[in-house]
């Protein structure tokens, strides 16, 4: 069967956000809610190929104070644009679950389920907050052009996070003044985090 995910058509989305080709568009709670609100499911080989709906892709950097946990990813990954990029966000597509009664709550749901997915907290670490920042879009390229991101900060209490499937990638925490010296390598959305977030 078809795999469906999470989407919401762009038209809707541009009526409630200033419209930015590339980069992160701050947006507040209730731009947010009225989004999520405008989602439905549809097959993802539908909407791979069709712009006039995005794709909502929660995506998480995790920080403590001011470090942030940097991944990379190895040739393991199934998606070879990532192989060797470095990224600082957990995320990926959402699908129907059992929590769908608050679409609020299956944001966070699905957000949380994409993080321990990737890693777990050990030794007392746990989540202080989640941190709602913005959008990020990437119309200059094709995959961005039927996706948009939900940019969150993912604070922690300590710095007691480890990767799960460590032959998919490898991580560490990064100061933040030290990040710029991994930009080169990062994948897109990473960098668009860098640039109009972290740096």
């Amino acid at each position: 069967m078809d795999e469906l995910v999470f989407a919401a058509p762009a038209a809707e989305i541009w009526n409630l956000l200033t419209y930015k080709e590339q980069g992160l568009i701050y947006g507040n709670s209730d731009a947010l809610k009225m989004i999520v609100q405008k989602g439905l499911f549809r097959k993802r080989n539908e909407l791979e190929k069709d712009p006039s709906f995005k794709q909502i892709i929660p995506y998480a950097v995790i920080s403590n104070k001011e470090s942030f946990y940097l991944f990379k990813r190895t040739v393991k990954q199934t998606e070879k644009r990532l192989h060797n990029k470095f990224s600082l966000g957990v995320g990926g597509h959402m699908n129907p679950n059992d929590s769908m009664e608050s679409k609020e709550q299956y944001l966070i749901d699905e957000l949380k389920r994409e993080l321990y997915e990737e890693v777990k907290l050990l030794n007392g670490c746990f989540i202080e907050d989640i941190e709602f920042i913005g959008f990020i879009n990437d119309d200059t390229i094709s995959v961005g052009s039927v996706h948009i991101g939900l940019l969150y900060n993912i604070h922690v209490s300590n710095k007691e996070v480890y990767i799960n499937e460590t032959d998919k990638m490898t991580a560490d925490w990064i100061d933040k003044s030290n990040l710029a010296e991994f930009y080169e390598g990062m994948e897109t959305w990473t960098k668009i985090t860098f640039d109009f977030y972290i740096k």
